[in-house]
């Protein structure tokens, strides 16, 4: 499932404001013992930022870097304007997005979009003999299938809760022994009644705000409502007032229209994604997939491309990371848990169609069909392939409940080539990791800006969206930058730069997230650091200097 930090959790959050009058307060932080920190010896901490902290997330803050801009994102732009104003990328490094696909037209995506030289375009013949026929941009692992059954998908869980009552969505699926189907049947009751919750709180929201927007648009005599003008709004009756009061609630909470249109989309999908009769895969389909890279909802995936590599356009802040890359298209994610045997096949098929880095910002918490995708991981490492993958969004603990696809094979060895990224914030000092971040000391390598990233969307726009989904491809645009400058460094001499440069915060005291409780920030992750592309240039330059 695309790792996506939704508008749900505002919804939650305005929930709980609602059916409480107390305020949570943070317990003071325990002492902790530098030995907490097993990656060696404790590293000073990082200096604050030299600028004063800004109270607002900067445009484009996933290039800034404390030194100059005092916010802790990668310094790129630093590095291009103090390291790299003498040099020119000298190769176009291939980057497969897999996701739920890309919009192909996009003007800030569409010069930067990988192009196979081997096929012909729309001519229904398989010109490289590569067994896809017409795949230009990339292919789409995804069956193209009918409406709404080309757009969602089951969760795993719920694929394998069927199974053990043998219904549709289980189908293929061998039947689990009793203890884990008990287990599913569990998770699965969780789930459902989250997902139950979710929609009552969303038809009740939406409720209020249409509610209070009609009783105002009355008493104020306009349409166009904004919290300028209800906040000055002076109500002269009690109606009027109770609905100014929760109209300014809900637009302090962000909770507007768009945002409530998204929940209610993510209400739909979860109704599809808890199905237990939903079987997409039982329609009539080509197994093999098809040429359709965009498919019927390619927001998360034109997001996470433009963060790699969009090219800039009059009037807007998004510029990818990466100034000279091909973005190679590989849809593999639906609208709920993509499936394993796709994920396998889009690796593979990056693997073999020359992208050195691959970005999987998705995940789930079940994979059967884990041998597959360990199988098609080592094989992109043995090509010398870099794997970025987002943690999740769940606030949890990697190194306690996996998230997959992992870094960690199911023999016990560890994937040669990977990298896992959770959220930083904008945010200095405790609130440096994002909230929703999941975390690891032995899973998670290193943070990287992930929280309101202004990035491309569908149709030619731009929008903010947060989520360790936007955190992953900035450190590929990274590595992509990194090997586009430095064409004698492989990719896996870029993951080693990329680890053993990043910014030390070991012992800068910050939350857990997911929790009210304060830990080291070298707890979260295996080199307690941040991403710093300056720091990852000047190691580049030194090693890619000619020996005496």
């Amino acid at each position: 499932m695309a790792i996506r930090h939704t508008s749900v959790v505002l919804l939650a959050a305005f929930v709980g404001a609602c059916s409480t009058a107390t305020t949570a307060t943070r317990p003071a932080p325990e002492p902790v013992s530098p030995s907490a920190n097993t990656s060696g010896a404790a590293a000073p901490k990082t200096a604050a930022p030299t600028s004063a902290a800004p109270t607002s997330a900067p445009a484009a803050w996933q290039r800034l870097s404390p030194e100059r801009d005092g916010v802790y994102g990668t310094g790129v732009d630093r590095a291009l304007a103090e390291l790299l104003a003498d040099r020119r990328p000298s190769r176009r490094v291939v980057v497969a997005v897999i996701d739920g696909g890309v919009d192909t037209l996009h003007p800030q995506i569409a010069p930067v979009l990988w192009r196979n030289e081997r096929e012909i375009a729309g001519n229904g013949v398989d010109d490289d003999k590569n067994g896809f026929v017409d795949d230009v941009r990339g292919w789409s692992m995804i069956p193209a299938l009918p409406g709404d059954t080309g757009r969602y998908d089951t969760m795993e869980l719920t694929r394998l809760y069927a199974a053990c009552r043998g219904l549709p969505a289980g189908r293929g699926l061998p039947r689990p022994g009793a203890a884990e189907c008990t287990e599913y049947q569990r998770a699965y009751g969780t789930k459902a009644a989250e997902g139950s919750q979710l929609a009552t709180q969303v038809t009740a929201i939406n409720g209020m705000l249409m509610n209070t927007t009609a009783q105002l648009r009355r008493a104020m005599g306009t349409e166009a409502l904004t919290p300028e003008k209800v906040r000055a709004f002076t109500p002269a009756t009690r109606a009027d007032s109770n609905a100014k009061t929760m109209w300014v609630r809900l637009a302090d909470a962000g909770i507007d229209s768009s945002m409530l249109a998204q929940a209610t989309n993510q209400v739909t999908g979860t109704r599809w994604q808890l199905d237990t009769l939903f079987d997409p895969r039982s329609l009539p389909h080509d197994p093999q997939g098809s040429a359709d890279v965009k498919g019927p909802d390619a927001t998360h995936g034109t997001h996470v491309a433009g963060i790699i590599g969009a090219v800039a356009a009059g009037g807007s802040d998004v510029r990818g990371i990466a100034p000279m890359v091909a973005i190679m298209a590989l849809r593999a994610v639906p609208d709920g848990d993509e499936r394993d045997a796709e994920v396998a096949r889009a690796i593979r098929y990056a693997a073999d169609n020359g992208a050195q880095v691959i970005n999987m910002s998705f995940g789930k918490g079940y994979s059967p069909g884990k041998a597959a995708v360990d199988s098609a991981v080592r094989y992109a490492s043995q090509k010398g392939v870099l794997l970025v993958h987002a943690a999740g969004n769940d606030g949890a603990d990697n190194d306690a409940v996996p998230s997959f696809p992992s870094r960690r094979l199911a023999d016990g060895e560890e994937a040669a080539m990977w990298l896992e990224i959770g959220a930083s914030s904008w945010k200095s000092g405790a609130d440096l990791p994002a909230e929703f971040s999941n975390y690891g000391q032995r899973m998670v390598d290193l943070f990287a800006p992930g929280v309101d990233i202004n990035s491309t969307v569908p149709g030619g726009g731009v929008e903010e969206n947060s989520g360790t989904s936007m955190a992953a491809p900035v450190v590929s645009g990274v590595a992509a930058l990194l090997l586009s400058y430095f064409p004698s460094l492989t990719p896996e001499q870029v993951k080693g730069i990329i680890v053993e440069t990043a910014r030390p915060m070991r012992d800068l005291s910050v939350n857990q997230p997911g929790s009210e409780t304060q830990v080291p920030f070298g707890t979260l992750s295996r080199t307690g650091g941040v991403i710093d592309a300056y720091a990852a240039v000047k190691r580049a330059i030194e090693l890619s200097r000619p020996l005496p």
